[in-house]
């Protein structure tokens, strides 16, 4: 599973990911459309990237994974956090869907449909309702720190899809970097777990560093599943020719709810 921001829609590297010998499943991220949000209109790169990942590329979509019990479904895609779309045009060119309430019922009807009653969420952006210190899983650290950075429409979706009796076990998201502006340095929750819902943040960032002996590694992030339950997370890095260099199993830690918001004014 891939969370996105491969590149300033660097379609060569996303390219490379869609060739890549492997079942996978993909979200695009705010980086893999950035002229396009900046000019308001899907470019012609973004295209290409869309294109060439094809029914990889899983936005309001579900990837069934039978042999963990699970599905995948797609949430939005391109997201930069926060309340506001930014984009409402693009992703009504691309989706169909204009407003904060229209995507959140796009990933409920991709997670209706999925043949397993367990289901994990793969996102660009985590959803709101999880914390708004600048700590927190997607707490904001930048610009004028403080605030819940999270997406709504997911924090929606979420209470939807567990209306109809589905069980998201996880949501798989990036974007806020691990390592804060904010207090300079210090680091933000990752892996917390609220209800039956473990939600993870992947974007170690850089993600690729030099070992104690100059090769090149690889931050990953590997789950075990089974018959829809996930047995552990570890954090592994691996260098160019697949071997582990460390693995260090993950502590999920609890929290209670925190009530998501969104002003009306900001949905557009």
């Amino acid at each position: 599973m891939f969370v996105g921001d491969f590149g300033d829609e660097d379609v060569e590297m996303v390219t490379r990911i869609a060739n890549l010998a492997i079942e996978k499943a993909v979200i695009l991220g705010n980086h893999d459309a950035w002229l396009s949000f900046a000019k308001k209109e899907v470019t012609e790169k973004l295209h290409d990237s869309l294109d060439v990942l094809g029914e990889d590329h899983i936005a309001y979509t579900v990837r069934e994974v039978p042999a963990a019990g699970i599905s995948i479904v797609g949430a939005r895609p391109f997201s930069w956090g926060g309340q506001s779309l930014r984009s409402p045009g693009l992703y009504d060119e691309i989706y169909g869907v204009h407003t904060m309430r229209q995507s959140a019922a796009a990933i409920v009807d991709a997670a209706r449909n999925a043949q397993h009653r367990d289901i994990v969420i793969l996102a660009h952006n985590g959803p709101t309702g999880l914390g708004s210190e600048t700590t927190d899983i997607y707490g904001k650290d930048f610009g004028k720190p403080g605030g819940d950075w999270g997406d709504y429409d997911l924090a929606l979706a979420l209470q939807r899809i567990e209306g109809y009796g589905l069980r998201v076990r996880a949501v798989i998201a990036g974007h806020m970097h691990h390592k804060l502006l904010h207090p300079r340095g210090a680091e933000r929750k990752r892996f917390i777990k609220r209800g039956d819902t473990t939600f993870i943040n992947c974007a170690v960032v850089p993600r690729v560093e030099r070992g104690k002996n100059g090769e090149e590694l690889s931050y990953f992030i590997r789950m075990r599943w089974l018959d829809g339950e996930c047995s552990s997370i570890e954090e592994v890095w691996v260098d160019t020719h697949g071997g582990e260099h460390s693995s260090t199993l993950v502590e999920v830690e609890t929290i209670g709810d925190v009530v998501p918001t969104l002003d009306e004014a900001d949905e557009q």
